[in-house]
C-alpha cells in the first residue's frame, strides 16, 4: 500500500485485510457509491477483502496502474470518471470483447494468469435498468447526449437492442464521438446544434454527460424550453445517481414526462463487476437485494 500511496491524492487509505480492491477515479473518496456496495457484498459472502477509493490525477494514473498490477494482493475493482478511456488505452489488448468495442473500461480483474484485464459493465447495467422500468426499446427513437466512457457503453448496448441502428442519435462535441457513432451505425449531431434539434420525434432521451453532477449540478444538457416540444410519451433517463433528481430530470418531471435516474444502473453495474473480480463467488438476485439495502 505504501507504494500505491505515492501516486494518489487521498493518502489516508488502508485495508483491514491483506487482499483489497479499489475504485480509481478523479475523486471517488468524495462520494463514490461503489465502496459501500462492494464492502456490503464482501460481508455477505464472508470474503476477507475491502474496496478502497483512490483519487488519482491523469499525470499519476499510469504509475498507479503499474503499482497495482505488481501488487498481488490487489485483485481488481472499478474505474470511474475521468479515467475509463485512459485505462482502456493503457491495457491495450487486455480487454474483453465488450470493452474493446466500447473503448472504455469501468472494471479491472485478474485473468487466470494473474494479468489485469479490463471490461465494461455500465452498458449492460443501463439497458437492464431501463427495460425493468419502461420495457423494450427495439422500435424506439433514442437521443443519447454525451459520449464519454459511460456514454459509449450505454450507446453500444441500447444500439444492440434496436431493430434499426439509425434510430439512435448521438450528440457529442468531438470527432471521436462522431467516429464512435459511425462505428455503431448511429446518427450523430454536434452538441452545439442540440438546442435547434426538434425533439418531438424522440421517445427516449438519455443524459450521459456530467451536467447535473458536482459543480454542474444546476445544469441540464437540454434547455428548459425544449422540454415542451417532446412527446408526452417520452422517457427521460439520466445515468447520474447523485443527486437523485438532476436538473435534467427535474425539468422532465415538471413537464409531466416519465423519468429514471442512475441509481439502479449503478447498483447493477456493481453486481456485474463484483462477479468479474470475485469469479469464485456466484452473484445472484440476493447480491442485488443486499447491495440495494446497503
Amino acid at each position: 500500500m505504501q507504494k500505491i500511496k505515492k501516486f494518489i491524492s487521498n493518502k489516508k487509505v488502508s485495508s483491514p485485510f491483506k487482499k483489497y480492491t479499489v475504485i480509481i477515479g478523479g475523486s471517488p473518496s468524495k462520494g463514490a457509491r461503489s465502496p459501500k456496495l462492494w464492502n456490503a457484498a464482501f460481508k455477505l459472502y464472508k470474503i476477507k477483502n475491502s474496496m478502497l477509493p483512490l483519487d488519482v490525477t491523469s499525470k499519476n494514473l499510469t504509475n498507479l496502474l503499474k503499482a497495482l498490477e505488481r501488487d498481488k494482493n490487489f485483485i481488481g475493482g472499478c474505474v470511474t470518471i475521468p479515467h475509463k478511456e485512459s485505462v482502456s488505452k493503457w491495457l491495450k489488448k487486455r480487454l474483453t470483447l465488450t470493452s474493446k468495442k466500447i473503448g472504455a473500461v469501468n472494471c479491472l480483474f485478474r485473468d487466470k494468469n494473474g494479468r489485469l484485464v479490463g471490461t465494461n459493465t455500465d452498458g449492460e447495467a443501463s439497458i437492464k435498468s431501463f427495460k425493468k422500468k419502461f420495457g423494450s426499446v427495439k422500435n424506439k427513437k433514442i437521443l443519447l447526449i454525451g459520449v464519454g466512457g459511460a456514454g459509449k457503453a450505454v450507446a453500444a448496448y441500447f444500439s444492440g437492442e434496436l431493430k434499426r441502428k439509425n434510430n439512435l442519435t448521438i450528440s457529442g462535441r468531438s470527432n471521436n464521438s462522431m467516429t464512435f457513432a459511425k462505428k455503431i451505425k448511429a446518427k450523430w449531431i454536434h452538441y452545439k446544434k442540440l438546442k435547434k434539434l426538434n425533439l418531438n420525434s424522440f421517445e427516449i432521451i438519455i443524459n450521459c454527460t456530467s451536467l447535473g453532477f458536482g459543480k454542474n449540478e444546476n445544469l441540464s444538457p437540454i434547455l428548459s424550453a425544449s422540454f415542451k416540444s417532446v412527446s408526452k410519451k417520452a422517457c427521460f433517463f439520466d445515468i447520474i445517481y447523485k443527486p437523485k433528481i438532476t436538473k435534467f430530470l427535474s425539468l422532465a418531471k415538471k413537464n409531466k414526462k416519465k423519468i429514471l435516474n442512475g441509481l439502479d444502473m449503478n447498483l447493477r453495474q456493481a453486481v456485474i463487476a463484483f462477479g468479474f473480480v470475485n469469479r469464485k463467488t456466484k452473484t445472484n438476485s440476493s447480491t442485488l437485494r443486499f447491495m440495494r439495502s446497503a
